[in-house]
């Protein structure tokens, strides 16, 4: 048994090396814009909650092989909208999330144009609710920091790429993530 997965890992840090080997992804700089669907949920939202939107992010980051990055971003998740009713009164809400977070980027080259890979950060972001009832307004903001991840597959041509990721914030009371396509320029 020890003898085939010995063999197994040999086999596995082959292929990796040669496919390490076969990457042209040299040392730089890169950044890049992207956008994609959001959802910004609470354990506290009821029924009646449109959790979903529209988010954006913009980035930039160095890589330092083609396995190494490091990355910043500017991210906004969009909205959660939604009302509710305490038997006496209706209060409508929305509370959206934007930030910036940093993270490490490891990439694993499948060929030449195509490579997976995963993100472990920390995001700093604010939490701004606005709830009205009767006439009445308020709104109201919260800074917040929480670990940031993600993954995804990415398309290099020459010195643009696109990416298809999914990435998640672990929020105070719930969750907020984006499935969002990005371009990445290389400089």
């Amino acid at each position: 048994m020890f003898k085939h997965l010995g063999m197994s890992v040999f086999a596995a840090l082959g292929l990796t090396a040669a496919m390490a080997a076969h990457a042209d992804v040299q040392p730089g700089f890169y950044a890049g814009a992207g956008f994609g669907a959001t959802k910004v949920g609470d354990d506290a939202f009821g029924s009646g909650v449109d959790d979903s939107d529209t988010g954006f992010k913009v980035f930039g980051g160095y890589d330092f092989n083609q396995n190494f990055a490091a990355e910043v971003t500017y991210f906004d998740l969009g909205e959660a909208s939604g009302s509710f009713s305490d038997g006496f009164d209706d209060f409508n809400f929305d509370v959206g999330i934007s930030g910036f977070s940093a993270a490490v980027v490891g990439t694993l080259p499948v060929s030449d144009m195509f490579s997976v890979f995963a993100k472990l950060g920390y995001a700093s972001y604010d939490i701004d609710a606005h709830v009205s009832f009767q006439g009445l307004s308020g709104s109201g903001s919260q800074s917040e920091s929480d670990m940031i991840y993600g993954i995804g597959a990415a398309m290099g041509f020459g010195q643009f790429g696109i990416r298809l990721e999914y990435e998640a914030i672990n929020v105070d009371g719930g969750d907020a993530n984006m499935i969002g396509l990005s371009g990445v320029f290389h400089f």
